[in-house]
């Protein structure tokens, strides 16, 4: 199975020990991928998009994918209804309490891991923690900032931070990550 693993560092918004964090990067790094990093989610796509994967895995605090409403735009949150090829999408979510509307949850009316045809895509299943990934499986990485989701809880992804070269965006506005800085990829 061809998977695409999209990280988005507030998934450890309410961790507090920089110990966890790096456990799980070690595993992301020992895959030899190069890493494509952004300071926004919705920046990943053109990543994603260069290929056809059978499954997204989506490590996240917000499930970022949504029914499918008139008006939907692309934004962080909704950036997996933007994926050109939508077989199988997971969202890895860190704790229970993301699984409410207007706090983890990103849909409206329609619950895309009930109804994912709602979202057009063909399976979706959310599952807490990060336990069973299937790391053989994994051909591409891709990980962004997500500065004003993180709450300023920067500490215990202060090694990640600097690996990426992520900790200099820290001081910037959006609007200034948004026009200055280019998303790309990182050999580590």
């Amino acid at each position: 199975m061809n998977t695409y693993l999209s990280i988005d560092l507030d998934y450890w918004v309410n961790c507090h020990r920089r110990r966890d964090v790096d456990l799980f990067f070690k595993k992301v790094y020992a895959l030899g991928l190069p890493i494509f990093t952004a300071p926004f989610h919705d920046q990943l796509l053109e990543h994603i998009n260069l290929s056809k994967y059978d499954q997204i895995i989506n490590v996240d605090y917000h499930s970022d994918i949504c029914d499918d409403g008139a008006e939907l735009t692309l934004t962080e949150g909704t950036w997996a209804n933007y994926v050109n090829h939508r077989d199988t999408y997971v969202w890895r979510h860190p704790d229970e309490g993301c699984l409410s509307p207007r706090v983890g949850y990103c849909h409206d009316t329609t619950n895309p891991f009930e109804h994912p045809e709602a979202a057009h895509w063909q399976r979706a299943s959310c599952q807490r923690g990060l336990r069973g990934i299937p790391w053989k499986n994994i051909t591409a990485v891709g990980v962004c900032l997500s500065k004003y989701w993180l709450n300023g809880n920067y500490n215990p992804l202060s090694n990640v931070l600097t690996t990426f070269g992520m900790d200099g965006w820290l001081c910037l506005k959006a609007i200034d990550q948004r026009l200055c800085i280019k998303p790309g990829f990182t050999q580590v």
